[in-house]
């Protein structure tokens, strides 16, 4: 059985009757298909070529051949076979007509680690001995010994010259839902047209077709897949500065947890000789329950960026038809943080999603757009400050899972990553004066149903003898992207964009103690949801002793949990 690092069900119908493998019938005509095998009934595929009969030949024993001695994972490497007849009209005398080099030829499922590979060099080998088992059952017309063979393949199709003969064309399609074979179709070109490649209206339709299939999965069959589960607490941030008697620091961390089920479609046509995809389209859905927690405690001065870090990372089912297409999906949860504080702070607040039917089509599609349900559930926010103290703070934060879909077609003349981000973030500005007047601190509130912006929900309540004086502003936004990171045959490039969602929720924002309540009297109010996805490793400005020194007498401005924030 040939050995594929998969997991993804692909599925084929070409022309009227399914694409099985038939390893009774010899790939001679200038057609072959081949199917992933299955071990557990769940997992199925297919791709298919076509093109002229002198371009595509069979070396299995349905046309004859012996193989004497495979490498079952090698991609490149020189065999021995035998035919088992020395018939003039077997399958056999079809790969040695007009020279077997330069022909794609099918492989049985026992040789080598592609279902298809070029013929470089093809000889008499010199090693001439049979195996007794293979020898009795070979039927020769005449006692002479029969001529044993050497083929050196590999599966750099690149180096085939079309004009030998013709072009080679090449289709798979496939989605990794189980149970679905009858679904999706391919129908195969007339005859008279294997010779060039399809219409550019077919392969359109061809893309546009395999996505209205996709799109009609039953639901109850993808989310019985097996789902992916994280829940972990990672650190960002921890710097710390000696002050003395004492140490003061900056600390991030996040918690994230995530339910996810993830089904991936495919869709490709184009030729193998030469090496090229006219048209590619790839499918993916989401449901989730999103769920990342940032905890933020600063008592220093300065400014300070985690860079963009994968905290979490698993690869999950994809397709690997090794040599000629392989989709290699990861699950990874990105986290960053930035903070430009001066003032001594504790920060809680959730960022919490559920993602219902949320579907990717890549590229963008005219008749199938990409978008899905994303809703935000109820978000605990807590945030203590320092009494008395002028501040201009600033904090941000990312919590990103991301599917990246990492691509390598026709032994890797072409290579890119597309990436769908669900970039889920929270921004905090203070413009805070230093001023004593009574405590300020928000009362908590619970479950309410209200669709009134939580933001006049809110209730300040005053007591004590100091005060927070000033205005605060807290913001999230939850922004799902897809793009590329490379040109895939100029079907894709690094400009190539798909949004399925994006919108800002306003948190808190409030001025507080002796300053006014009017939002046009708030100084420095303002919220960012850029995320540079290149950013890596710590940098900012140099953390230092902070002008405020009262860390333990941290007074709260804000507890409770915000609902009704509408999706």
């Amino acid at each position: 059985m040939m050995k594929y690092q998969y997991s993804l069900t692909v599925l084929f119908l070409a022309s009227v009757v399914h694409g099985l493998n038939d390893w009774s019938k010899a790939c001679l005509d200038g057609e072959c298909s081949y199917d992933l095998p299955s071990t557990d009934g769940s997992v199925s595929g297919t791709l298919k070529i076509w093109g002229s009969p002198n371009a595509i030949s069979d070396i299995t024993p349905a046309a004859g051949w012996t193989i004497l001695g495979c490498d079952s994972n090698a991609l490149s490497q020189d065999i021995r076979l035998v035919c088992e007849t020395d018939d003039p009209d077997s399958g056999c005398n079809h790969l040695l007509q007009n020279s077997a080099v330069g022909k794609i030829v099918r492989l049985p499922e026992n040789c080598g680690g592609s279902a298809f590979a070029r013929v470089s060099r093809s000889w008499v080998h010199e090693d001439q001995t049979i195996p007794s088992s293979i020898a009795a059952r070979i039927v020769r017309r005449a006692n002479a010994q029969p001529e044993v063979r050497g083929l050196a393949l590999d599966t750099d199709f690149s180096k085939v010259d079309p004009s030998q003969a013709g072009n080679v064309s090449i289709a798979i399609q496939g989605a990794t839902i189980p149970g679905a074979n009858g679904n999706l179709t391919i129908t195969a070109p007339n005859a008279s047209r294997r010779r060039s490649r399809l219409s550019r209206r077919g392969l359109f339709d061809f893309v546009e077709d395999a996505f209205d299939k996709f799109n009609s999965f039953d639901e109850s069959i993808t989310k019985s897949l097996p789902p992916i589960d994280v829940n972990k607490k990672f650190p960002l941030l921890d710097q710390k500065v000696s002050c003395g008697a004492f140490d003061a620091s900056v600390k991030a961390d996040i918690n994230t947890a995530a339910h996810a089920l993830v089904t991936v479609g495919i869709a490709t046509t184009g030729t193998i000789i030469p090496p090229k995809l006219d048209e590619f389209g790839l499918y993916a859905s989401l449901n989730a329950d999103l769920d990342g927690t940032l905890t933020l405690s600063g008592s220093a001065s300065g400014a300070i960026d985690s860079g963009a870090q994968t905290l979490f990372q698993v690869g999950i089912p994809g397709l690997d038809f090794p040599g000629i297409l392989s989709i290699g999906p990861t699950f990874k949860i990105i986290g960053q943080a930035k903070a430009d504080l001066d003032i001594n702070i504790d920060m809680t607040v959730d960022l919490s999603y559920k993602v219902d039917g949320a579907k990717l089509f890549f590229p963008a599609s005219k008749g199938h757009p990409s978008g899905g349900g994303f809703k935000p559930r109820e978000t605990p926010l807590k945030l203590s400050l320092s009494p008395s103290f002028a501040s201009k703070g600033t904090l941000e934060a990312h919590v990103i899972p991301t599917l990246d879909f990492g691509i390598s077609a026709l032994g890797g003349i072409a290579e890119a990553t597309v990436s769908l981000d669900l970039d889920a973030s929270a921004q905090m500005t203070l413009s805070l004066d230093a001023k004593a007047t009574g405590s300020a601190t928000v009362a908590r509130e619970i479950g309410s149903s209200s669709i009134e912006p939580p933001t006049k929900r809110a209730k300040v309540s005053t007591a004590g003898s100091a005060s927070v004086n000033g205005c605060i502003d807290i913001g999230a936004a939850l922004n799902v992207n897809a793009g590329a990171d490379g040109s895939f045959f100029g079907l894709f490039n690094k400009s190539t964009k798909v949004n399925l969602f994006s919108k800002s929720f306003d948190l808190f924002k409030k001025c507080l103690g002796a300053s006014t309540d009017s939002a046009s009297k708030r100084r420095g109010i303002a919220s960012s949801s850029a995320f540079a996805r290149r950013s890596t490793g710590l940098r900012g400005r140099a953390l230092s002793c902070p002008a405020d020194n009262s860390g333990a007498n941290l007074i709260s401005v804000v507890d409770t949990i915000l609902t009704g924030l509408g999706a």
